[in-house]
């Protein structure tokens, strides 16, 4: 990707279109109308993308929205995003709240907060420490971690965001990894090498090739080794 091209600065209110842009920032209330391919991407407040978007680099510090599936090397999300396509990236972290409409492709997905994946959530390591109800068709991965956490330890965010009576932990129909832990997650299939069941699960089926454990405030159907 050449980094000798234009830059775009939209500061305030404004709109502008897609293209190819070394860096884009948005401080304000913005949005990009087309595809867009850049090095750095920086929302600081509200942005949109009318399009799909590849950038090297993506920082959310508010609120975004991506019309489209992204591409990226590292993205950081402080706040709230919305991307309506695929999601593939090396690294994703997230303070706050991250939405998919189609499949995850990472190899690195961290979350402290909330998300949602409709397709298939696939990364090398998934680090996921929730603070409300989280969801996703299938989840696969080599590491999987899932913590329970309290409502109002995410740097400030309180209850507004997540209100009482919605925490529902996580829900997938399947998840597969090598090493997996897990609380207050509820699935149809549990299955991995390694699995180790926290506290307030509720899994229909777990297989296990090496190792299985299980908390006594976790319910599970049918347990077996394969």
């Amino acid at each position: 990707m050449e980094k000798s091209i234009s830059d775009l600065k939209i500061n305030g209110h404004g709109s502008s279109t897609g293209g190819k842009y070394n860096s884009v920032t948005i401080n304000g209330n913005g949005s990009i109308n087309g595809d867009l391919e850049c090095v750095y991407l920086r929302i600081n407040g509200q942005g949109n993308v009318k399009g799909s978007t590849k950038a090297e680099s993506f920082k959310i510090n508010g609120n975004s929205s991506i019309k489209g599936n992204l591409e990226s090397e590292k993205i950081k999300v402080n706040g709230m995003t919305h991307i309506e396509g695929n999601l593939s990236v090396e690294d994703a972290e997230t303070y706050g709240n991250i939405t998919i409409g189609g499949d995850c492709n990472a190899e690195i997905f961290r979350v402290d907060g909330m998300f949602a994946v409709e397709g298939l959530l696939n990364a090398g390591e998934l680090k996921l420490n929730l603070h409300g109800p989280s969801r996703a068709r299938e989840i696969g991965g080599e590491k999987i971690t899932v913590k329970k956490m309290g409502r109002f330890g995410l740097r400030g965010l309180k209850n507004f965001i997540w209100p009482h009576g919605h925490d529902k932990g996580l829900n997938a129909d399947v998840i597969e990894g090598d090493d997996v832990y897990l609380e207050n997650t509820h699935a149809k299939v549990v299955r991995g090498n390694n699995i180790e069941l926290g506290p307030d699960c509720e899994i229909e089926l777990v297989e296990y090739n090496e190792s299985f454990k299980q908390d006594e405030n976790t319910v599970v159907g049918t347990h077996r080794r394969i």
